[in-house]
């Protein structure tokens, strides 16, 4: 709404370093998956006509050799305790589930696949581990659904200067 100046975080360090890896993530990404098609354009925007208060930029996408279209998107996660752990364990954490459900909802895509790198940090002892989650639309598409509603709400709140839900129940 413009009513706050919004907090930098671009020198965060854990910032910073997502940030950095991407690149290198998504090449390992194609070595790891040369059935797919890998593009990637800097500074990428998508937007949908259906959801005209929704827009998209993405880490990557690709197209399969049956011609189906995915969203990739990577992420860096520093672990240090078992609840940031917990978040991790056998599935997408909710906040980057939401997210994948956005790309799905504005690109139209038939699948995404997350692509994680997981630092584990315990003590002088670290290690890291690559997980990876495909995620097919139509196995979540009544989800997609409560998200873009959810996208619409938010920006008709906005629009009237109002306050929106700060919550999203999936």
């Amino acid at each position: 709404m413009g009513q706050l100046e919004p907090k930098d975080i671009s020198e965060n360090e854990l910032v910073r370093y997502g940030t950095q890896a991407e690149p290198f993530l998504r090449e390992l990404f194609k070595l790891d998956h040369p059935e797919l098609t890998v593009f990637y354009e800097p500074d990428n925007i998508w937007f949908n006509d259906r959801f005209p208060f929704a827009h998209a930029s993405l880490d990557g996408w690709f197209e399969d050799k049956d011609g189906r279209k995915g969203v990739f998107e990577c992420k860096t996660s520093t672990i240090t305790n078992s609840a940031q752990a917990e978040k991790w364990n056998h599935r997408v954490p909710m906040n980057y589930y939401i997210q994948i459900c956005w790309y799905l909802g504005v690109t139209e895509f038939d699948l995404a696949i997350l692509r994680a790198q997981l630092k584990f940090s315990h003590g002088s002892e670290v290690y890291i581990q690559i997980r990876e989650y495909t995620i097919e639309r139509q196995d979540v598409e009544e989800d997609i659904g409560v998200v873009m509603d959810a996208g619409r709400e938010f920006a008709e709140a906005m629009r009237k200067g109002v306050c929106p839900p700060l919550e999203l129940n999936i």
